[in-house]
């Protein structure tokens, strides 16, 4: 799939709902992905871990609501009644990702072999606090009580194929081994070492949910399903940061 069709972002895909909502967070303006499942379906994700869920979000939040959360303690919980007001869902059958990217940059890729397919929807934030993961030391997300500018990658992977919860897991690895591809063939530093090639950021969250279709328990470079799982995340987070480059809170 070529560039200009990533960038039509579909509403409806395998029976699957999106919608790009823009609302209005404590008088900022920010926005959120919904993702509507067919039916209830399983997920795992690096927020929640296990669950079984109707709906998936990935949320702007913009830094004046980031200072929110960090002086209420509850005020995480009430943007995110809000927010799933609004996608018609509740806490119990939905699954949140948050980011500091709008979803203006959103990114997305879907990859085919038979009846089987892969579909990544990515946004990209890497100017701010790209990393190489070891080797950068640790530094919190905050000084004098003050936010500092976070970038983050999210991806969420969605696929025709029953995944056992082995297989989720070990998607982790092949989705963070292509968001890896992603940046080396952007050519991504660290913000702190340039000379190093950056991994990521230091606040990247990934969600994959699993189809209904034929059941898969291996997801590994070596098998089909891992190929397409590669090729779509490697894709839609090159793209990801090329819609960004520059716009990064």
């Amino acid at each position: 799939m070529n560039k200009e069709l990533r960038d039509v972002f579909p509403t409806e895909f395998y029976g699957i709902k999106t919608e790009i909502i823009n609302h209005q967070i404590w008088g900022a303006p920010a926005n959120a992905l919904i993702v509507r499942l067919p039916e209830a379906t399983d997920m795992l994700s690096s927020r929640e871990g296990f669950k079984t869920i109707k709906t998936a979000c990935n949320c702007y939040l913009p830094k004046s609501v980031c200072r929110e959360f960090d002086t209420s303690p509850d005020a995480w919980n009430r943007y995110l009644k809000e927010v799933l007001n609004e996608a018609k869902s509740s806490a119990d059958e939905a699954t949140t990702l948050s980011t500091g990217v709008s979803m203006d940059f959103l990114s997305w890729q879907e990859e085919k072999f038979d009846e089987l397919w892969v579909v990544a929807l990515v946004t990209a934030g890497v100017s701010t606090n790209a990393m190489r993961v070891g080797k950068d030391k640790a530094s919190g997300v905050q000084r004098n009580g003050q936010f500092e500018k976070i970038g983050t990658i999210n991806s969420i992977l969605l696929t025709s194929a029953e995944l056992e919860l082995t297989a989720m897991a070990a998607s982790f690895i092949t989705i963070t081994e292509a968001k890896n591809i992603a940046l080396q063939e952007m050519d991504v530093r660290s913000t702190v070492n340039p000379e190093w090639q950056a991994t990521g950021t230091g606040t990247d969250e990934i969600m994959v949910i699993s189809g209904k279709g034929n059941k898969y328990a291996y997801v590994g470079g070596h098998t089909k399903i891992g190929e397409l799982m590669a090729k779509a995340v490697t894709s839609a987070t090159v793209c990801a940061i090329e819609k960004n480059f520059g716009n990064d809170r």
